[in-house]
């Protein structure tokens, strides 16, 4: 928990002092932009709203401002992870507290006011198996149009938990071949799995009891696997939805590239990648493996700064505009009604 407790790193001074006005500007446009069509078209989406009328517009405001902030700790940042993960495990903790709440307390904490089960697979399978409610899949959509695949390094409720398992170790090799091989061999049989129970009549009882056995033996894999690997093996291999965002996220145009002119082959990018995306010949090739999440962590471990984001092969600002755009989806999820 160390890295949880080390947001120090930078002090207000110096934040003060180092202002990068594009990514400032960048990320509260882009937190207002979301926010403000949906205060206007369905103001009951923001959680303040939905407890306090009229409200909106201030919680609105403070989003932008922390957008802002949190933009600039990420761009001045000496280690990216280190900051990712304590606004990625934020958001997870708002995300579960709300989710406990509109349980437990007030069903004006959950969107729809009824019980969805915060399983990332549930994205894939329940479409499937209910035949409609495509909001969740939707939703995943517009987020990978926006910001291509840091849904598995950012939003994703339940990937913090396994950025947290894998912390404390140096990533361990993987056959990275079967690793892929399952990923998308899950995303198959949880949509057989889920036009079986459809076919077959299966009650809600077992429905809730099939989805429940998957998210908890996920949970196994992340505290089990991904502690004693190193490496994110929940994330990577067994949730169906990251399989899906791989796919579609090659499809967005950024890119993780290094300069081979100067990259001294250390090999010390590879140690901070928990996806499984950078190994000694994914350096020599001069781009990310097939699981990048544009995280970023790599930037800022690499001591010849090879490393960048490039941009239909454009490379000047990409990382900082880039960065700026998650931070700006991150401050505007933080202040919707959860499923």
């Amino acid at each position: 928990m160390k890295q949880l407790n080390n947001i120090k790193q930078l002090n207000t001074g110096s934040l003060i002092n180092n202002i990068k006005p594009r990514s400032l500007i960048i990320s509260m446009s882009f937190t207002l932009l979301i926010l403000t069509p949906v205060l206007i078209v369905k103001p009951n989406i923001l959680l303040a709203e939905r407890f306090f009328p009229g409200t909106g517009l201030i919680e609105i405001i403070l989003l932008v401002i922390y957008a802002g902030w949190l933009s600039q700790v990420m761009i001045n940042a000496k280690n990216i992870s280190n900051i990712r993960t304590k606004y990625w495990f934020f958001f997870s903790v708002v995300f579960f507290t709300q989710f406990a709440l509109g349980l437990f307390v007030n069903d004006n904490f959950l969107m729809t006011g009824e019980l969805h089960l915060p399983i990332p697979a549930l994205i894939v399978a329940a479409p499937v198996y209910r035949g409609e409610g495509f909001f969740m899949p939707i939703l995943l959509i517009s987020t990978l149009a926006l910001g291509g695949p840091a849904w598995c390094s950012s939003f994703c409720y339940i990937g913090s938990w396994d950025n947290l398992a894998s912390l404390k170790r140096r990533p361990k090799k993987v056959n990275r071949k079967q690793t892929i091989i399952i990923r998308y061999l899950m995303i198959v049989l949880v949509v057989l799995v889920a036009l079986i129970l459809r076919y077959a009549g299966a009650s809600l009882t077992v429905v809730i009891f099939f989805a429940l056995a998957f998210g908890l033996f996920g949970v196994f894999i992340m505290l089990y696997f991904s502690r004693k690997l190193g490496y994110m093996l929940h994330c990577t291999t067994y949730c169906p939805v990251g399989g899906v965002v791989t796919l579609l996220s090659k499809l967005y145009p950024v890119r993780m590239k290094i300069d081979l002119d100067t990259c001294t082959s250390c090999n010390i990018c590879t140690t901070h990648c928990k996806y499984d995306a950078l190994s000694s010949d994914d350096i020599k090739s001069g781009k990310a493996g097939w699981n990048c999440t544009l995280c970023g962590d790599c930037i800022t471990s690499c001591h010849a700064s090879s490393i960048s984001f490039s941009f239909f092969g454009m490379k000047k600002d990409v990382w900082e505009i880039y960065m700026a755009i998650i931070v700006g989806l991150h401050a505007a999820f933080l202040a919707l009604a959860r499923l």
